[in-house]
């Protein structure tokens, strides 16, 4: 008998139940047509599709099968960690309105980067198969280069739902997002964003709609329910009948608003029995905390912040392993944010009113903003607002981390 081949790999399967398959094979993409043919394991044969998460070349046949014994015998955990660790976990900005739109995407990530993905603000697609000027504005293709852009679609229609994914697949987008989560009165009365939870029935003819009829992946932002953690049994269940690209789960119920601490417990079995690409989003405010909840749940594959990422620009950076922002990089982000909105707006004015939302978060990195936060509230003429800025980034020190204290 001659040589072995030395081009053996361990490969892994997410298959469609959310469970793991580990195999050994010289030919991937062979094997895995074989598997979703239903022509390879008798495991994936029932669970089809699967998709590849993990590959690790061995050399030889028996190394390989050495490894792929040594996987077999890892925790679910454990597996998860070693596809998180090839895969790497995603940094994702959390959409809000207001605050994370296209000029804020744009400083952002000339000035710090280390977000993997933008969330636009929801878009609400009107009947007449339109969307307004301001919507439009936030999404033209030009203006997001370099970015991956994941545009917010925020309806109950089916139909809207469907013409907006498909206007938006058309400019180039590869993925759109289904707004389950806002608590907003005016928008649930409505039935729409977390309201639309209250209605699993009419949520899951809606899903059967849009997923039948569109081919662009659908991501999903959620809370647990409108008014206990107790309905998201029911609503995953629903889901999981979908092809969800990503769940991204906010663990709160919408009577919580973002005051409430966010309900681990309620996060913890959902991830237990969470098929689908998961993503955490609550209440990250340092780097340590995105350590803690992707060592705590390996199977998350991406954590979504959003004040965290307002308070401290650089937190995705440094949750990467890359440095705290400096003061000259606070600096550079503030000034081309308040002239962005001051050309969008036509009115320094009116841009200090969006910057005054901005600065809400972000004076939780500065030490001893009791003055001049009280300073800044006050300010309406330009010339006033800067000197407050100026003095701000003249006079107070940088904090390590974060401190919270928006509420």
């Amino acid at each position: 008998m001659g040589p072995e081949k030395d081009n053996w790999w361990v490969y892994m399967l997410r298959c469609q139940d959310g469970t793991l398959y580990t195999g050994a094979t010289c030919d991937i993409p062979r094997r895995l047509a074989a598997h979703n043919s239903g022509k390879g394991a008798k495991y994936t044969r029932g669970r089809r599709p699967v998709e590849l998460v993990y590959t690790q070349a061995c050399g030889t046949h028996s190394q390989a099968l050495r490894r792929e014994a040594a996987v077999k015998k890892l925790t679910r955990p454990q597996k998860w960690e070693l596809v998180r660790e090839q895969a790497g976990l995603r940094y994702e900005l959390a959409p809000m309105e207001g605050i994370t739109g296209l000029v804020f995407r744009q400083m952002h990530h000339r000035y710090f980067g280390g977000v993997d993905r933008y969330f636009t603000p929801f878009l609400s697609p009107g009947q007449n198969g339109t969307f307004n000027k301001k919507e439009l504005a936030q999404v033209r293709p030009e203006d997001n280069q370099g970015m991956e852009v994941v545009p917010q679609l925020l309806t109950r229609r089916a139909e809207d739902f469907i013409w907006a994914a498909r206007e938006l697949e058309q400019m180039g987008y590869r993925q759109v997002n289904l707004n389950l989560g806002c608590p907003s009165g005016t928008v649930t009365a409505k039935g729409k964003g977390a309201g639309f939870l209250a209605d699993p029935e009419g949520l899951d003819r809606f899903l059967d709609q849009i997923f039948g009829a569109l081919e662009i992946p659908i991501s999903i932002k959620t809370r647990l329910g409108m008014d206990s953690p107790e309905e998201f049994p029911r609503l995953l269940d629903i889901f999981q009948q979908y092809p969800v690209a990503e769940l991204i789960l906010h663990p709160r119920v919408r009577a919580d608003f973002y005051r409430h601490p966010v309900r681990m417990e309620a996060f913890a079995q959902a991830a237990a029995r969470c098929t689908l690409p998961l993503s955490y989003n609550g209440n990250l405010i340092t780097a340590q905390d995105c350590h803690r909840l992707a060592s705590q749940y390996p199977q998350v594959q991406a954590l979504m912040i959003g004040r965290g990422l307002i308070a401290n620009p650089a937190l995705a950076r440094q949750a990467k392993g890359g440095p705290p922002a400096s003061r000259q990089e606070l600096r550079l982000f503030h000034d081309g944010l308040y002239e962005g909105y001051s050309q969008a707006f036509r009115s320094r004015k009116n841009a200090i009113c969006r910057m005054k939302d901005v600065w809400r978060c972000l004076l939780c990195l500065f030490e001893g903003t009791e003055k001049q936060a009280k300073q800044l509230r006050k300010a309406v003429e330009p010339a006033d607002y800067e000197a407050q800025v100026a003095a701000i980034f003249r006079d107070l020190p940088l904090r390590e981390q974060t401190v919270p204290d928006w509420c």
